[in-house]
């Protein structure tokens, strides 16, 4: 029977790891940040400009923010009209977290496979 061995290059994983971890820690909150609120649907833009990041935890400091990350909206919506259909938002029917976890995880992915 064939003997296989194999060896690890333990300096360059402790190099690619603190790659993979700076990335994690600075540049991710940064994206989801940008991408959450690219998922945030507009009527007046308060949502937007009041979606904050505070100790890498993103901050919908409004009061309909948990109605808008369901995928509503709220109702009647601040202005305009055809925002919603049956009171879910037609501009973020999934609402802000899921599209912006399935984002971040494809561009963690990506990042990953070429460090």
């Amino acid at each position: 029977m064939a003997k296989i061995t194999f060896t690890v290059n333990d300096k360059l994983y402790r190099k690619q790891m603190r790659k993979i971890e700076g990335y994690v820690n600075k540049t991710m909150p940064r994206v989801a940040l940008q991408e959450y609120k690219k998922n945030t649907p507009k009527d007046s833009g308060n949502a937007r400009r009041k979606t904050k990041r505070r100790n890498n935890e993103i901050i919908g400091d409004y009061p309909y923010s948990g109605v808008l990350d369901d995928g509503l909206f709220p109702n009647p919506p601040k202005a305009g009209t055809g925002k919603t259909t049956q009171g879910y938002s037609t501009q973020a029917k999934q609402g802000m977290a899921k599209p912006t976890i399935k984002e971040l995880t494809k561009q963690f992915n990506a990042f990953v496979r070429k460090t």
